[in-house]
This record gives C-alpha cells, sequence and structure tokens, in this order.
C-alpha cells in the first residue's frame, strides 16, 4: 500500500482520480455555467432598443436545457446570422444550443461540434475546451485524445479553470500524450487555487502517496485537503481527519501556513 491515507478501502476510491478513465473525473460542464465563467457582453445580443438582460438570465432563460425545451426561434435566428457572419460568441452559444437540444427536437452533436470547432478554431477559449470535450469522448464525431489534450492546453493557457483540470487530468494518465506527472501538478495546481474541488483531492492524492516520481508529502496533501474540505467536500473532511492522526505539531502548523499561502494566493488572483 503506498504512503498516506490508511483506510484500507481508500486506495480503490481515492487513487481512481488520478488513474481513472477519461470519463471517470473529467469536469465537463454543462452549457449554462460554461456561459457564467465566459459570458459574451450582454449588449452584443440585446435587442436594439431595449435594456440588455444580465448574463444569469440569458444563461438561465436561453441556454438552460431544465427550463426550455426549445429556443425561441427569434434567438437562433439571431445567434445564427451572428455566427455566420463570423461571431465567435455567437458560434459557441449555437454549439450550446444544438448540445442541449435546444434547437429542433433532440441534440444534434454533429451541429454543436461543427459551431465550437469554428470558435474554437477562431481562439474562443470555451469553445476550445467544449471541443476538447467533444474530442476526447467522441462527441459528435471521432474521439482524437491528442487533439483534445491540445484544445484543453489552449483554453487552459487562456486561464479557464475547467480546462486547466482537464488537461491536468489527461497529463497525469498519459492521455493524448506523454505521462507528465509534474506538469499535470502545476496544472491541477492553477484549477485547485481557482476553486475546482476534483483538482485539490488530485494533488492530495499524488502527494499522499507519492507517484510519477514525485515524493509523497502530508504537508502538501493537508493543505490541498483543508481546501476541498473549506468547500464542503465531505470526503475531503474525513481524509482529512485520517491524515492528521499521522502528522506530528510540526506538520500540521507548516501545512497550516501552506493553507494559508494558498488561500492569499487565490484571493489574489480573483482580484480580492
Amino acid at each position: 500500500m503506498p504512503q498516506g491515507f490508511s483506510s484500507p478501502h481508500r486506495d480503490e476510491r481515492f487513487a481512481a482520480r488520478t488513474e481513472t478513465s477519461a470519463g471517470g473525473s473529467r469536469r465537463a460542464l454543462s452549457g449554462a455555467l460554461v456561459l457564467l465563467l465566459w459570458a459574451v457582453p450582454a449588449a452584443a445580443i440585446a435587442e436594439d432598443g431595449h435594456a440588455p438582460p444580465s448574463r444569469t438570465q440569458l444563461a438561465q432563460t436561453f441556454l438552460d436545457g431544465r427550463t426550455l425545451k426549445e429556443a425561441p426561434a427569434f434567438i437562433v435566428q439571431r445567434y445564427r446570422r451572428r455566427a455566420e457572419a463570423g461571431d465567435v460568441r455567437a458560434q459557441f452559444y449555437l454549439g450550446l444550443m444544438h448540445e442541449q437540444g435546444l434547437i429542433g427536437d433532440a441534440p444534434d452533436e454533429e451541429a454543436a461540434r461543427r459551431w465550437f470547432a469554428a470558435a474554437a478554431e477562431a481562439g474562443y477559449p470555451p469553445a476550445q475546451y467544449k471541443l476538447g470535450v467533444f474530442f476526447e469522448e467522441g462527441t459528435g464525431g471521432p474521439e482524437d485524445p491528442a487533439r483534445a489534450a491540445t484544445l484543453y492546453r489552449a483554453a487552459s493557457e487562456a486561464g479557464l479553470a475547467e480546462a486547466q483540470y482537464n488537461y491536468a487530468l489527461m497529463l497525469s494518465q498519459g492521455r493524448g500524450g506523454a505521462r507528465d506527472t509534474r506538469a499535470a501538478i502545476r496544472w491541477f495546481e492553477q484549477a485547485g487555487l481557482a476553486g475546482v474541488t476534483e483538482a485539490q483531492m488530485a494533488l492530495a492524492e499524488i502527494y499522499s502517496a507519492g507517484s510519477g516520481g514525485v515524493p509523497a508529502d502530508s504537508v502538501e496533501a493537508w493543505a490541498w485537503l483543508s481546501r476541498a474540505a473549506d468547500a464542503g467536500n465531505v470526503e475531503a473532511a474525513d481524509l482529512l481527519t485520517t491524515l492528521e492522526r499521522r502528522m506530528d505539531e510540526a506538520e500540521r502548523a507548516e501545512a497550516t501556513k501552506l493553507k494559508q499561502a494558498h488561500d492569499a494566493l487565490a484571493r489574489m488572483r480573483r482580484g480580492g
């Protein structure tokens, strides 16, 4: 059993975060959530002469499949005109609507993939992320893990935390390229500081067990587990208690300081 959490069921349950298959822990945001992460300026799609709706209203009203069975025709027409004229945001939103089945009678993954590709090729990070998910899963066309990794990296470099996590996961698994645990850690850290709980848990696992040539480090593992626990992750809280029993007073003090440094850095990046 690797060094780290000593629960007899821990290895099967928790190590799977970095050893899982492609579909296991990867985050694939819904259209509404992606929109909230990287919303188009509301004025760009407001009807002439009317006050633009808020980004939240746009997400919930036009792109939330839980409340709409079909997008209003005038919205589809407006997005399509802009998309065909080369507006990358409109291309992205058309892709989301096709993906969620808000245009026509059912989801059209091939059409979604085409519109995501158009926006991704123009360098739009949310579309790069979504197209990466499609290539990784083989949605709307053939699988291409290498292409997925390239797209995730592009969106990661633009600062999209979900893409950073997905790219790190691929690096940790050696999917779409060579396995590189140290590079994976760098991207897990970016996503973890942005609040992606799965990234925080993956870092805790890597540092708890030591993997890919990275030495076990209880201090790092504690700091990342603590951030996940602060976000309400019950499993993280349980594992944190287990880990603390194995740490001495000096290690716990150092881990607390490291976690405070992580929190400060995260606030700086949010501008808070």
